[in-house]
């Protein structure tokens, strides 16, 4: 009984010092596209207005479809790609944010003015999901103040701390274990 308690107040220390609890990854296969206006030059895109939110699905279906509620930075494409916040969306009390890892690619489409594809990585933030691993493509139309479209697809990865805390449950369960055969063999001599 010694062992037990003590083996229910080592799980309740452990669950404690624990951190906060996670909510789920952003759904794979989750996406959403964006509509607006741009300014391209040669390095730089930057945009004069907020964007339109056209398309919301899988978990970010709740932030539905709004008008002027998309804040984009700018973004500096040669010669390499600029890291950081991307895109920020507030509509239905949610907020989404995008941010660009490095390593991003751009490239100018059939040699086309104005015309920029940008694929890369980053990492997507939702209202009540954990920050999630996605992938994204950018992409302008021709010239200068012309329509900007960029989309998002989630792709979610396992939760390393649900893993951990997983761990040390088992072995939490495996020190109880052996405590129990210790004090069965000391009983029996």
């Amino acid at each position: 009984m010694k062992n037990f308690l003590l083996g229910t107040t080592m799980a309740v220390a452990i669950a404690a010092a624990a951190p906060a609890a996670f909510a789920a990854p952003i759904a794979a296969g989750s996406n959403f596209s964006i509509q607006g206006v741009d300014s391209v030059n040669a390095t730089t895109i930057s945009f004069p207005s907020p964007a339109n939110l056209a398309v919301s699905a899988g978990s970010f279906a709740g932030l539905g479809t709004c008008t002027a509620c998309v804040s984009l930075e700018s973004i500096t494409y040669s010669p390499a790609v600029s890291s950081g916040l991307l895109l920020t969306i507030v509509n239905n009390l949610l907020t989404a944010t995008f941010t660009i890892d490095p390593g991003a690619t751009a490239f100018v489409s059939n040699g086309t003015p104005g015309t920029v594809n940008i694929d890369g990585t980053g990492v997507a933030t939702l209202t009540g999901y954990d920050p999630t691993p996605g992938r994204f493509s950018f992409t302008t139309q021709n010239g200068v103040l012309n329509n900007v479209t960029f989309s998002s697809t989630i792709v979610a990865v396992p939760e390393p701390a649900s893993l951990g805390l997983f761990g040390i449950g088992m072995l939490g369960l495996g020190l109880m274990r052996r405590a129990r055969r210790k004090s069965s063999a000391a009983v029996a001599a």
